[in-house]
């Protein structure tokens, strides 16, 4: 029976991270949530008896952790399993990814893109690309990015971060789309905090959310080479003045619901994405159409947060046929097509 050595669950609360020792193999895995399809990647840590000179293929078909060859190995007798005491996790801020420490010593990282063509993630104790793990390498760019991992996570030490990020943001907001006049807590108590503004115009109703920029959105590494620019946001929504303060409300709780996808679901969003909306009132439209900009209101240059700008994406409405339009022609073409006060007709 293999032996528990740490478990230990992400910021998300839904992917959970587990050290196991078997007879002679240790392994770092990472179970996610059925809902989140991210499923269970897992990476070697060391083994814990003498190497074999051959990979066990068919121990593997059985389902059974496997040992490390030989040739993969810096210590082929093997090594003692840690102990538990001495194990920790750090988890990058998107929660996707996390690295095993025993004590300062970083044994294994298990990143993001796990999974992919074969890849499971990178070892301190085995050599070259193996069949189970890939060298940990000193110039390996996650070493430092783990180091600001842990970096972060500490930040939340300080009782009054959260106030020096929240109130710049909401200063640049106000300073160009008006005073806010209702502020409402949309994060139920937990981690990480989050809120939404509700500000008054002559012809309409603005809500904006302060918060989802804390966080990196996952997985964006993976359609550019410059991350950094669209991986923190926040949510907007220009909504006409006729509408009733319960619609207003209801479309609040539909942008505070949204305000958790990347996360609970490892994806991002970003300018052109079409997402599923029933909240508007005009039953026409059950979509909306996420751009950085919007012809009803200027757009507010939010402060940077952990060295990455930070961009509000803004909801328009769309119907079912506007949503196969951007499928098959793109989102730059719907744009090009939509009526530039369609927000009124919501």
């Amino acid at each position: 029976m293999p032996e528990t050595l740490l478990e230990d669950v992400g910021p998300n609360g839904n992917i959970q991270a587990v050290v196991e020792a078997h007879d002679d193999v240790c392994y770092f895995y990472l179970f996610g949530a059925k809902e989140t399809e991210f499923g269970i990647r897992s990476v070697w840590v060391r083994n814990l008896a003498p190497a074999d000179d051959a990979f066990d293929i068919e121990r593997l078909r059985e389902g059974e952790p496997v040992k490390n060859p030989r040739a993969n190995c810096y210590h082929p007798q093997g090594l003692p399993a840690p102990k538990p005491e001495h194990l920790r996790v750090v988890w990058l801020p998107e929660g996707n990814g996390a690295a095993l420490y025993e004590n300062d010593q970083l044994l294994a990282i298990i990143p993001p893109w796990s999974g992919v063509r074969g890849f499971d993630g990178y070892a301190r104790d085995n050599i070259g690309e193996g069949p189970l793990a890939w060298e940990l390498r000193p110039e390996n760019v996650l070493i430092n990015g783990f180091r600001e991992a842990e970096a972060y996570w500490k930040l939340w030490d300080e009782p009054g971060l959260w106030a020096s990020i929240s109130k710049p943001l909401l200063a640049s907001i106000e300073k160009t789309l008006g005073v806010h006049s209702n502020y409402y807590a949309i994060d139920g108590g937990n981690w990480p905090p989050k809120a939404m503004v509700r500000i008054p115009r002559k012809d309409s109703v603005v809500l904006v959310t302060l918060g989802m920029c804390l966080r990196p959105q996952p997985n964006v590494e993976t359609t550019t080479e410059h991350p950094e620019s669209p991986r923190r946001i926040e949510l907007g929504a220009v909504l006409p003045k006729r509408w009733s303060d319960d619609a207003i409300k209801e479309f609040g709780r539909y942008i505070s619901a949204q305000s958790n996808l990347p996360w609970s679901y490892y994806t991002f969003l970003g300018p052109g994405h079409t997402i599923p909306c029933d909240s508007w009132q005009n039953r026409e439209f059950s979509s909306a159409l996420l751009q950085t900009s919007h012809p009803a209101v200027p757009t507010p240059a939010l402060p940077p947060q952990f060295g990455d700008p930070v961009n509000i994406l803004w909801f328009t409405p769309i119907s079912e046929a506007e949503v196969q339009m951007a499928m098959d022609q793109s989102s730059d073409r719907l744009v090009q097509t939509l009526p530039k006060r369609r927000w009124e007709q919501a």
